[in-house]
């Protein structure tokens, strides 16, 4: 069982990764791709009104979710229909969005920034805003000798995204030979198998970037399961408080090979839990935003 896990971890780590979209900007150091997608995306500057920025929804304290069941809207009063999905190893991904419908991240920094209900802008009011700045003229220059722009703001951000993989867990270390499992984790570790979790949840992403009808007419993808033990809720809409509602739901319990025991409940919540790696990252806010004119006392990372 080990050895499969090691064969499918060696297939991922060569398997390239594409991101199509709007046209790459010619290349600079990723480095300062990097350090510019970190300024954008605390950047409210991307939103209509000032007030809301990536991480408004995607809070990198808690492993880039907001663990509300479903994500608030641009208008404050509202919520979106979906639960907010982990930006952690998110560049791995072939489908975004919980129904698969974007194909690359570029896509959905698009459908982000444009839908009335999210950043309810345009990349050209958000490139206007941006040009008010000396020194974020200077980073896209410094980072894309580009201007700003639909594809710049987009490739900085995917960069970022790019540096947020999460890949030395205690199930990594012990993966490695560098770490034991606590006997719990190793009993969820075989239920995991033995239920065939893995099929729709393959190592090393934990996910097949599949579609499956988890009711009639409705395709939604697989999440992947790497951190999932600390963002809650789970399920499409948020509608399972605990990991363990959401492996005793209708869907789980007809995916699943054989039922699931309370026993054995509890032991593969704690496997699942040695997936968890969160500290490895750079998870702060920068302390100040480039000055804008129109937006002097804005808030790092937005209002709400």
């Amino acid at each position: 069982m080990l050895f499969c896990f090691s064969i499918l971890w060696l297939l991922w780590s060569t398997r390239p990764v594409a991101e199509t979209g709007p046209a790459a900007p010619p290349a600079r150091p990723l480095r300062q791709q990097q350090e510019l997608g970190w300024l954008l995306f605390y950047e409210p500057a991307l939103s209509a009104n000032g007030k809301r920025s990536c991480a408004s929804c995607h809070r990198p304290q808690k492993a880039y979710t907001d663990h509300r069941a479903t994500a608030r809207a641009f208008r404050l009063a509202a919520s979106l229909e979906r639960n907010t999905p982990t930006l952690l190893n998110a560049t791995e991904q072939r489908r975004f969005f919980h129904d698969g419908r974007a194909g690359s991240l570029s896509e959905v920094i698009e459908s982000v920034v444009t839908n009335p209900r999210e950043f309810n802008t345009t990349y050209a009011a958000v490139a206007r805003q941006l040009n008010q700045s000396r020194e974020y003229r200077r980073r896209f220059r410094q980072a894309f000798a580009a201007p700003i722009g639909e594809a710049t703001i987009n490739q900085a951000l995917i960069a970022f995204l790019s540096s947020q993989q999460a890949r030395n867990s205690p199930f990594d270390q012990y993966q490695r030979g560098q770490a034991a499992l606590p006997e719990p984790a190793l009993r969820g570790l075989r239920v995991f198998t033995a239920a065939d979790c893995g099929r729709c949840h393959p190592a090393p992403a934990f996910r097949d970037d599949q579609l499956h009808p988890v009711q009639a007419g409705l395709l939604l993808k697989t999440p992947g399961l790497r951190n999932v033990a600390v963002t809650p809720p789970y399920g499409a809409r948020g509608q399972h408080p605990t990991l363990a509602a959401a492996f005793t739901d209708a869907f789980h319990r007809q995916a699943t090979a054989h039922p699931l025991s309370d026993a054995d409940v509890q032991d593969l919540t704690t496997f699942l839990a040695t997936l968890t790696d969160t500290t490895s990252l750079r998870l702060r806010a920068p302390q100040t935003l480039p000055a804008l004119p129109t937006l002097p006392d804005r808030t790092i990372g937005g209002v709400y």
